[in-house]
C-alpha cells in the first residue's frame, strides 16, 4: 500500500505546483515581461495609438497585489459563510493563476467572484450563482462565468487542493494518544493554529513550496513549540539523528514565511486603512497599464463566441467506397460474369423483362 508521502507526490498540486523558491520567482518575472511587451504593442496599435507608454507594475508590486487581492477575496469568501475549505481553495486558485497570468493582462477584481464561485464547484458545494451575484451588487452572472474557462486554463485544469486543516485535527489526536499534555493546552494549540492556517499560507506562497503537513507543523509550531518537538521526537525513533534535524529545518523554514503573515497583521494592517493607502499608487498604476483587450471579460467572450459562429467550416466531399475501404481487387473471371449479365439487358428496355 502507497504511502501518504507516496500518493500525494503523484498529486498535480505536488507535480504541477511545487516550486523552489527561485523558480517561482522566476516564472513570475517572465510573465511580468511578457505581459508588459504584449499590452505595450497593443497600446501602440490602438486607435489613437498611446504615447508615451504608461509606467507599468513590476514584478514584485504584482506580488504585492496579490496579496492585497487575496485577503479581499477572504473577506468575500467569508462574507458567503464559505467552509474554510473553499476559502482556502479559492485563494490558492488566485495566487496560481497570477503564477502564469499578470494583473495588468486580466483583471483580478473580475478573478476574485470567479475563484470562489469555481472552488464552491470544486469543492462539492452548490452555490446558485444568481444566489451567490445577490450577495454582491454590481457583479451579474455573466461576469462570474465570463472568467471560468480562462481560470481553468490558467490552472491548467489541476482542480485539486491539499490543505493542511486534515494534518492538523489528526496531530491533535495523535498528541492526546501519547498522553504527555493536558487538554487545555491542546485545545489552545489546536485552535491557534487553525487560525494561522487560515491565513498565513494564503498570504505568502507556502503551498507552493512545502507540503501541507509541513506547513502544518509549522504554524503548530508558532503556537506551541514543544508540542512539535514531542512528535518529532516519536515520529524518528531509532532513526539518525541527521533525518530528524532535517525536517526541523525544513519546519522553522516554512515558519519564517508564515511569521512573515500572522493571523493578527489582517486586523493590524490589512484590514486598517493603512493597506488602502500603502496599495492605492500600485491599483492607481494598474488601471493606466491594462491590457485594451482583456479589460470587458464578458464582451471578450462575446467576441470570440461569435468568431466561433461565423467560422465556416468546409464541408467534406462525398467519399467513395474506395475512399473508405480501399481500392476494388481485380477479380478476372467475376469481372467477365458481371459483363454478361450486363449485356444481357437492352438499352431502355426494362430489367425484369416485358409485362406478363
Amino acid at each position: 500500500m502507497a504511502t501518504e508521502d507516496a500518493r500525494y507526490r503523484q498529486s498535480t498540486q505536488y507535480r504541477l505546483w511545487s516550486f523552489p523558491p527561485a523558480q517561482l520567482q522566476s516564472l513570475r518575472e517572465k510573465t511580468n515581461s511578457l505581459a508588459v511587451a504584449h499590452i505595450s504593442n497593443r497600446l501602440r496599435a490602438s486607435t489613437p495609438p498611446v504615447d508615451p507608454l504608461p509606467a507599468f507594475l513590476t514584478a514584485d508590486e504584482e506580488a504585492m497585489l496579490l496579496n492585497f487581492y487575496t485577503v479581499d477575496l477572504l473577506r468575500a469568501a467569508e462574507f458567503c459563510n464559505l467552509s474554510s475549505e473553499i476559502q482556502a481553495t479559492a485563494a490558492i486558485f488566485l495566487r496560481r493563476f497570477y503564477v502564469t497570468n499578470s494583473l495588468m493582462t486580466y483583471p483580478p477584481k473580475a478573478l476574485i467572484m470567479t475563484c470562489i464561485f469555481f472552488a464552491c464547484k470544486s469543492e462539492g458545494f452548490y452555490y446558485r450563482l444568481q444566489k451567490f451575484v445577490d450577495k454582491f451588487p454590481g457583479i451579474s452572472g455573466e461576469e462570474v462565468l465570463a472568467a471560468e474557462y480562462v481560470l481553468c486554463q490558467g490552472l491548467r485544469f489541476a482542480f485539486d487542493v491539499h490543505h493542511p486543516y486534515r494534518a492538523l485535527e489528526g496531530a491533535i489526536m495523535e498528541l492526546r494518544r501519547l498522553g504527555d499534555f493536558d487538554d487545555n493546552r491542546l485545545s489552545r494549540a489546536h485552535q491557534k493554529t487553525r487560525a494561522i492556517l487560515k491565513f498565513s499560507p494564503l498570504i505568502t506562497d507556502a503551498y507552493f513550496h512545502y507540503t501541507p503537513s509541513q506547513i502544518m507543523f509549522a504554524a503548530m509550531s508558532m503556537a506551541d513549540e514543544g508540542l512539535v518537538q514531542r512528535m518529532v521526537r516519536d515520529a524518528f525513533a531509532g532513526q539518525p539523528e541527521s533525518a530528524k534535524n532535517q525536517t526541523l529545518e525544513i519546519i522553522q523554514n516554512c515558519r519564517v514565511m508564515l511569521e512573515k503573515e500572522p493571523p493578527e497583521r489582517r486586523t493590524t494592517f490589512w484590514d486598517a486603512s493603512e493597506s488602502k493607502d500603502s496599495m492605492r499608487p500600485l491599483n492607481k498604476k494598474l488601471r493606466k497599464c491594462r491590457d485594451p483587450d482583456r479589460v470587458d471579460l464578458v464582451a471578450l467572450q462575446k467576441a470570440r463566441r461569435e468568431q466561433a459562429l461565423h467560422k465556416t467550416k468546409p464541408k467534406p466531399a462525398p467519399k467513395n467506397d474506395s475512399d473508405v475501404f480501399g481500392a476494388s481487387i481485380p477479380n478476372p473471371v467475376k469481372d467477365e460474369e458481371r459483363d454478361i449479365k450486363r449485356r444481357r439487358v437492352a438499352p431502355g428496355a426494362d430489367m425484369f423483362g416485358p409485362p406478363l
